[in-house]
């Protein structure tokens, strides 16, 4: 993800953006949800925020270089939540959720994606707002997703309401209205 050759912002400004989004997206996907242990300070929620952006931005964003299709998207998902084990000590459930990992992830493409920093996302971040564009019986809570069926569940109930030639990300844009 090569956004430093951008002639429309300087470096301080990226980075002042880079910051902004980040802490948008650990709002989004922890704000809501338990994801510490009790007793878990804030210097280690801190620390650990830090090195996920890290490994957000070394290990996961550069896929996204290039357009990413469904399959390797879900198989990001699961990266996130599998190699969050190594937090255990820190974490409530001694790894992060398929739902933690699916709002960290596609919440963070999707800001890149509206800055024209990276191509358009195959998903979009699945919370309560969005689903309320859904059948009842295809929502779920986010913060309960626990496996990858119960994603590509609500995913697939999504690609029901798509109109011709619309993709989820631009379906989401569209219909996302904040509270």
């Amino acid at each position: 993800m090569d956004i430093t050759n951008s002639n429309i912002m300087t470096q301080p400004q990226q980075d002042f953006l880079k910051d902004e989004i980040w802490l948008l997206t650990f709002g989004g996907a922890f704000q809501r949800n338990k994801v510490y242990k009790e007793g878990v300070s804030e210097k280690q929620r801190e620390l650990y925020r830090k090195e996920l952006r890290g490994y957000f931005e070394k290990e996961i964003l550069p896929a996204y270089d290039k357009s990413v299709e469904h399959d390797e998207h879900c198989a990001m998902i699961e990266k996130i939540a599998n190699d969050s084990s190594k937090h255990k000590s820190i974490l409530s459930k001694e790894r992060l959720s398929v739902g933690t990992a699916q709002k960290l992830l596609n919440l963070v493409l999707k800001y890149y994606w509206c800055l024209g920093w990276l191509p358009e996302p195959p998903h979009f971040p699945i919370d309560s707002r969005i689903q309320t564009c859904l059948p009842a019986k295809g929502r779920m809570s986010w913060t309960k997703i626990t496996s990858m069926g119960e994603y590509q569940g609500i995913i697939d109930c999504a690609r029901g309401k798509l109109k011709e030639g619309e993709t989820l990300a631009r379906w989401e844009l569209q219909n996302f209205k904040r509270g």
